[in-house]
């Protein structure tokens, strides 16, 4: 029996067998016989977890062109478009050295990241006002 951790969350999911598997306690996600982790990794987190630990955080919102330049100059470092960049890659980037707001101004911002991420792709394509993202995105 040894102390292990969640591969979804990272959360501690206590001391269990890693031959039988458990039930993580703050995801709720089967783990199944020796996917636990012996050890927490940092960058395992999901997207609803980083969502809610930078909702926490109460950051300030920063000016809406800051973050869709932020968001465009990622997207295409990852090679993806804008609208498909996943919230935990642009999290690792940052986390190692990428300028750059933080998820929680963003978040802070735009309210969701598929709001962000929306925005930012209809502030590229129709060069609309950068004032104004909650419109642009639910146009």
């Amino acid at each position: 029996m040894s102390l292990l951790y969640c591969p979804h969350c990272g959360g501690e999911m206590g001391l269990h067998n890693d031959r039988t598997g458990g039930r993580c306690p703050s995801c709720r996600l089967v783990v199944g016989a020796g996917r636990a982790r012996q050890a927490p990794q940092a960058e395992v987190r999901s997207g609803g977890f980083m969502a809610s630990a930078a909702r926490r955080e109460e950051a300030e919102p920063i000016a809406a062109a800051d973050a869709f330049v932020a968001l465009r100059a990622l997207a295409a470092e990852v090679g993806c478009a804008v609208e498909r960049l996943r919230m935990t890659d642009y999290d690792k980037a940052i986390r190692s050295g990428t300028a750059g707001p933080s998820v929680a101004q963003i978040l802070a911002t735009f309210d969701t990241w598929k709001v962000a991420r929306a925005a930012a792709g209809a502030h590229r394509v129709r060069g609309t006002s950068a004032e104004e993202p909650r419109a642009v995105a639910q146009a």
